[in-house]
């Protein structure tokens, strides 16, 4: 049987409908349609648009079958037409996006402002009213007629599971509803306020005005006038409401973790932190419009789109490219053919630009990449953000909350049981939320999350969100991924030894080696960090040492307690059980090496020490190797065999120099060295090792600007270092950017020569006011990750 609706399309200057009225009978199939004005088949085109977008066109009761064979025509169509005739006609909407955009902290995206590409849209936070004018072509009389707002998102919009939403006006505010009230008539414009759930779902909502007159008999059918608004609004988390679940008391906290678009990152290891300079660029146009198709692209649904636990769980997968080919594909290998090395990017923006535009993964990216876009991702929807960086970070691989090396009975490590790794560091991210689908309320606040593809949790590369307190008291068992994290922060480091016959022993156990400064982005609220102790790790001013809020001082009854409840949700639970070996009357300790720029020689230095009155003979192996961040082998700068005798209660140091010229070909992108020794005491079959950790320290990309510039105005930018290596720079560029500043961009350089100062200088306009950053970062093929980065304030013009 046809079903009946009443229309005229009228397309607005946007080329979208927006006014209906009049009759089409519309069959089912291609059966034959009747129209009032001309009798012609709807083009499937347009079938298809009424069945996608049938909010568009409707009728506010369902009409009565009628007979498709009948060919009279009914005679009461010019009634409904002069009904039709009367009704109000919507003439326009304005989304007010200037007012609207700065109450809601929005005026910063790019999609709020008009360019010659496209008209600017509306950006707004859930739960927090905003106000929209609308233009009709009389004045509008409530007591005759009425007006409905409707509002959809997702690929099927629906009362039900709530993507659909039809609000009637009302006077009053309904809290923690979708409602709309009448704010002032003026002449032929209403002025509305319209008020959003602060559950509301995080999108693109389409938006339309239906008209209608209201009918002295309640079962009388009526027929609108609909107005479809060409422009969709965005809808985002508000950390300003306090009925969000994403709400952050702190402005000072939201200006840094939600409203800065640049910041860094801090690399290196723990007792040297180095930083990287990051454009978040969760403002800059396509990068909002990216996140959210790529939770359309993989399929995850706009009802699970109000719940940031689900968001920020199936953000973590999507940026890697390892289940649903998200949006990076990492590379530890040191080989970036095809790509991009991880370290010669800047920022986000120019990655999710690609990703948008090729739908494919970008390549590449490291543990800093990965957590630096999601960073964008989350701020960018409106959670608060911090990227974090755990320096010595575990990598347990068999949930034994516990780092495991194994070496046979003469002190060689095992490499088929030793599948567990303490990287130089790692970075990942917390997001601030509540956690109402947790018993206890105190895990709401900060929680752990990852990107990078390390280990799956529920059949996917994702991890987390995991409260920081539930980690801190070792509470591993909360969702998600407890144990994985917990491990990362808080694992002891346990060695065994394996004889011939599969015996195992306990040989030492280090309890705080792992999980060691915690470091962060300090907010401009919170004051610089004084950086003047010379025992400092980090000379950087806005460095922040979190460490306290992921663990229990080290060696204390409260962190030594986590600990052990965490190992007893492990796979070897009762490890502390078991004894050590008796002897340990010979200690051997890699002395901390001085800190030292890449291209002068190394110095290394091992001390021996016997602790008991009688002569000790010790025999091993002295080693000095370069190794990924991940804490994987790269290659033997030098092995030494050693022997040492030692007197009752003597000490011992040995050293170990080495050339630029020997060190510098074993050399790998971050600089990273370990400085190993592995020996056995001859008297008491003790096994006595120990390891540290360091880099070698570049030089800072210096940027030289004016201190303050106009918007519009061209100014000169300076870039310069010196070159510290006794050998030519080959395959040089430069990558340069800054938000409001310049898109990102790549320019190759000429070479530089050895230990000669490199110079570049560019011009300059600056589009938006404020404090802006300039970040850039030289890359070469002898020497890669020269960064700086410099603020500037722009002033309007």
């Amino acid at each position: 049987m046809p079903y009946t609706s009443r229309l005229e399309i009228n397309v607005g200057h946007h080329g979208q409908p927006v006014l209906c009225m009049g009759r089409y009978n519309v069959g089912i199939g291609n059966r034959r349609r009747r129209g009032h004005a001309r009798r012609q088949r709807i083009p499937l085109f347009f079938q298809d648009w009424l069945r996608g977008r049938c909010m568009h066109v409707y009728s506010d009761k369902d009409e009565k079958p009628v007979d498709p064979e009948r060919d009279d025509e009914d005679s009461s169509d010019d009634e409904v037409n002069e009904v039709v005739r009367k009704l109000l006609t919507v003439k326009a909407v304005r989304f007010n996006i200037q007012d609207n955009s700065r109450a809601h902290h929005t005026n910063e995206y790019d999609l709020t402002e008009k360019d010659a590409d496209k008209a600017p849209s509306l950006v707004v936070r859930r739960g927090q009213p905003f106000d929209i004018d609308i233009d009709f072509e009389r004045k509008f009389d409530e007591s005759k007629e009425d007006m409905k707002l409707v509002f959809a998102t997702g690929k099927s919009p629906s009362i039900i599971n709530g993507t659909k939403v039809e609000i009637i006006l009302s006077k009053e505010d309904l809290p923690g509803k979708w409602g709309a009230a009448i704010k002032e008539k003026k002449g032929n414009t209403v002025k509305l306020k319209i008020f959003t759930p602060p559950t509301c779902y995080v999108g693109k909502w389409c938006f339309q005005v239906r008209a209608f007159s209201k009918s002295p008999k309640p079962d009388q059918t009526s027929v609108c006038k609909v107005y479809a608004h060409s422009q969709l609004i965005y809808m985002l988390f508000n950390p300003w409401c306090k009925d969000d679940q994403v709400y952050l008391h702190d402005d000072g906290l939201l200006d840094e973790y939600v409203l800065n678009d640049t910041g860094k990152i801090f690399v290196g290891v723990a007792k040297s932190i180095g930083v990287r300079p990051w454009n978040f660029a969760q403002f800059e146009d396509p990068v909002l419009d990216c996140v959210l198709s790529i939770l359309d692209w993989k399929g995850f649904p706009a009802s699970s789109r109000g719940d940031p636990i689900k968001v920020v769980r199936k953000l973590t997968a999507l940026v890697n490219s390892s289940d649903d080919n998200g949006i990076l594909t990492g590379n530890w290998s040191g080989n970036y053919e095809g790509g991009k090395k991880p370290t010669s990017w800047t920022g986000s923006q120019a990655i999710i630009e690609e990703y948008y535009k090729t739908k494919s993964p970008v390549k590449y990216g490291q543990c800093w990449v990965f957590s630096a876009v999601l960073t964008t991702c989350c701020r960018a929807l409106g959670l608060p953000t911090r990227s974090v960086t755990n320096f010595a970070s575990a990598h347990d691989t068999d949930v034994s909350i516990s780092i495991d090396y194994h070496f046979d009975s003469e002190g060689n490590p095992l490499k088929e049981y030793n599948n567990d790794s303490v990287w130089n560091f790692h970075v990942w991210n917390d997001v601030w939320m509540a956690r109402p689908d947790l018993k206890d309320q105190e895990y709401g606040g900060w929680q752990a999350c990852d990107s990078t593809p390390q280990e799956q949790s529920d059949g996917q590369y994702r991890c987390g969100p995991c409260p920081l307190m539930a980690i801190k008291n070792g509470d591993i068992n909360v969702p998600y991924d407890g144990h994985f994290i917990f491990a990362e922060v808080n694992a002891d480091v346990v060695f065994w030894q394996i004889s011939e016959n599969d015996q195992k022993k306990k040989m030492g156990v280090r309890t705080q080696s792992v999980g060691q400064h915690l470091s962060t982005y300090k907010p401009k609220c919170r004051g610089e960090t004084d950086t003047s102790d010379i025992f400092s790790p980090c000379t950087d001013k806005r460095w922040e040492d979190i460490t306290s809020e992921y663990k229990h001082k080290e060696g204390w009854g409260a962190e030594r307690a986590a600990v052990m409840m965490a190992n007893m949700s492990g796979t070897r639970a009762g490890i502390y059980n078991q004894p050590v070996e008796a002897s340990q009357d010979v200690s051997v300790k890699v002395l901390n090496n001085e800190q030292c720029n890449y291209g002068d020689d190394l110095v290394v230095e091992v001390e021996f020490e016997n602790l008991s009155k009688e002569e000790r003979t010790v025999s091993g192996t002295w080693s000095l190797r370069s190794f990924y961040s991940t804490g994987v082998y790269a290659y033997q700068v030098r092995s030494e065999r050693l022997h040492v005798n030692l007197g009752s209660e003597q000490k011992e140091t040995k050293k170990m120099q080495i050339k630029f010229e020997e060190y510098n070909p074993n050399t790998i992108e971050g600089c990273f060295f370990k400085t190993s020794i592995v020996c056995m005491v001859q008297e008491t079959n003790q096994t006595a090792m120990d390891d540290d950790d360091f880099r070698l320290i570049k030089p800072d990309l210096h940027l030289k600007v004016p201190k303050e510039v106009k918007v519009g105005s061209p100014f000169k930018v300076i870039v310069s270092f010196n070159n510290p290596l006794p050998v030519t720079l080959t395959q040089c560029s430069l990558e340069i950017e800054g938000p409001g500043l310049l898109k990102p961009r790549t320019i190759k350089q000429s070479s530089v020569g050895a230990q000669q100062t490199f110079n570049y200088d560019m011009e300059m306009t600056a589009s938006k006011p404020g404090t802006r950053t300039i970040i850039a970062n030289f890359d070469s093929k002898e020497i890669v990750d020269i960064n700086g980065s410099h603020e500037i304030e722009v002033k309007e013009n």
